[in-house]
């Protein structure tokens, strides 16, 4: 869904874009159902592995590997904007600073962790953390919206708003984490669950309630109270409508998971390779490292026959990229990543060897401290 939602968007010329088409329209419907259903199933994975651990805060692994995971993912996001020919003449374009997806699913694995984290000291039960941060993150989106954030330099202010360039901002996005989150707690205290039929007819129904109901739900919230928040998040009611439909789409993969015994090699190997797949796809439609990509090629240029054929390709080179993984990697490894590292150790040598000479030798802990680093 994200390969060719990305391709097709970037490439699909604008006189195409007809939302009265009917083909359009349903392609416009599902793209817009990629981002919510990436976010919720992060957490819904990662709070089922979390609680699967069991063990108290500072021992579980997942603890550990969520807060380098959370970090490595937000510098990930602003090393994949990286434009390596402009930063030679000492220029960072604005885009660097933008905030995207991976920043906001880093912050939502730290926010589960922080989480966890306070059901450990104060024994609050997690999914009651959970609920509140979802509801709390999707209402006060209007607030946050409408906020001026002016102030802030553009590094910080990025992660508040969209108005200079961020696609995806925490607020409300890592709302749906939350969410799927609180699906993660259920299926570990029930597991057997996600193997009946009551399970996904639960949530499917749960889902068509949201996706039919919610406006009436929120109307009747104004009605309780006189809060202009609630009147704003009505008007703009996209966050429990597509919620909704999250729910469905999720109900209809555990129920049609049920059927198949034996799932391909192929098929977990790609789910398992998401965060290779987003990333290569990322500088190779979107030219960020060499500022040469498809997008700088073709860019809203193709009539639909076109793009259908391109999105294709597109997504048929990365199954086959992913099928061949391990030869592509053994191949880096060999003829990039050890030279790297290499000659980097070499560095590092040399560094140390300089500093050796410039320290006073009488000074033993500071020249003990630089060798515990460098080696």
């Amino acid at each position: 869904m994200m390969l060719q939602g990305h391709f097709v968007d970037t490439m699909l010329a604008p006189e195409y874009r007809d939302p009265n088409n009917a083909i359009y329209s349903v392609w416009f419907f599902m793209r817009g159902l990629t981002a919510p259903i990436f976010f919720f199933s992060t957490g819904l994975v990662f709070v089922y592995l979390l609680l699967k651990d069991g063990r108290p805060l500072g021992q579980n692994v997942r603890v550990k590997k969520g807060v380098r995971r959370g970090f490595f993912l937000i510098g990930l996001g602003y090393l994949l904007k990286f434009t390596f020919p402009a930063l030679l003449v000492g220029k960072v374009y604005p885009s660097f600073f933008v905030v995207d997806v991976l920043h906001c699913i880093g912050i939502a694995i730290l926010l589960l962790v922080g989480s966890y984290a306070v059901q450990q000291k104060l024994r609050i039960p997690i999914w009651v953390l959970l609920t509140l941060l979802a509801f709390f993150i999707f209402f006060i989106n209007p607030e946050a919206e409408r906020a001026d954030w002016s102030g802030l330099p553009t590094l910080l202010a990025n992660y508040f708003t969209m108005a200079r360039g961020s696609v995806f901002t925490p607020v409300p996005w890592v709302g749906y984490t939350m969410f799927g989150g609180l699906l993660g707690f259920i299926l570990h205290k029930r597991p057997s669950l996600a193997f009946t039929h009551w399970m996904p007819l639960v949530v499917a129904i749960l889902g068509v309630l949201l996706t039919l109901y919610s406006h009436a739900m929120l109307t009747a919230l104004i009605d309780l109270t006189t809060g202009g928040t609630y009147r704003t998040l009505l008007y703009g009611n996209y966050l429990f409508w597509r919620l909704g439909h999250v729910f469905i789409a999720v109900s209809v993969f555990m129920w049609v998971l049920q059927f198949f015994r034996y799932i391909p090699v192929l098929i977990t190997k790609i789910g398992s390779e998401t965060l290779t797949i987003y990333s290569v796809h990322y500088v190779i439609l979107y030219g960020t490292w060499l500022g040469i990509g498809l997008s700088q090629l073709l860019y809203r240029s193709l009539n639909p026959w076109q793009s259908f054929i391109g999105a294709v390709l597109f997504v048929s080179a990365f199954i086959f990229l992913i099928y061949k993984i391990e030869i592509v990697r053994a191949w880096l490894d060999k003829n990039l990543q050890t030279p790297l590292y290499n000659r980097w150790r070499f560095v590092r040598v040399k560094l140390a060897r300089a500093y050796f000479k410039w320290v006073n030798t009488k000074q033993p802990r500071v020249r003990f401290s630089f060798i515990k680093y460098f080696f």
